[in-house]
């Protein structure tokens, strides 16, 4: 699969919790989520911390870390925050390779691999908690079980991913879930 066609499967994930987000009232912020001890406060933090980290990384500006996590604090607007963080523009404005903080050298065909699979499970965490649905088309699953693929294989896989508890599934995206310990 070319970069081009990796990128336009991300801004299909991004677009997703694009609409989740356009739609969160104050009120769905303390609301639990599937993932781990995070709230849909501190799982948007988390998403669009990132989302802030990885574009600075792709256009070669100082990531906003601090202590090797994003600096990013919920706004009023969380919708307009991770409009503006513009991930996939900045990454298909990159090199071929980028520099991030935890892994150094990266080749974005990569990042961006692991970028859906993160969009994609957290979004449905973010769903899952806001007590909606999404839907996911084949292509982009396919593409986050290789990212997740290559996330499990990293020296964090054990910080961000649970171990499965449940191996029954019926379709790839529940698969997908399975895999990622949701």
């Amino acid at each position: 699969m070319r970069n081009d066609e990796r990128l336009t499967l991300l801004a299909n994930a991004v677009h997703i919790t694009q609409e989740l987000l356009d739609h969160l009232s104050p009120a769905d912020l303390t609301r639990p989520t599937p993932c781990g001890e995070y709230d849909v406060r501190r799982l948007l933090e988390h998403v669009i911390g990132w989302h802030q980290v990885f574009a600075a990384c792709a256009v070669g500006h100082e990531p906003p870390l601090a202590d090797g996590s994003p600096t990013y604090t919920l706004t009023d607007d969380p919708a307009r925050d991770l409009r503006e963080a513009d991930l996939v523009t900045h990454l298909s404005q990159a090199p071929a390779t980028i520099e991030l903080p935890y892994r150094g050298e990266t080749p974005v065909e990569l990042l961006v691999e692991e970028l859906v699979a993160e969009t994609v499970i957290h979004s449905w965490d973010l769903a899952t908690g806001l007590g909606r649905s999404i839907r996911y088309d084949d292509a982009t699953v396919a593409l986050a079980h290789s990212g997740l693929t290559r996330m499990l294989g990293e020296s964090f896989a054990e910080e961000g991913f649970r171990p499965p508890t449940d191996l029954t599934a019926s379709t790839e995206f529940e698969r997908l879930l399975v895999r990622s310990g949701r």
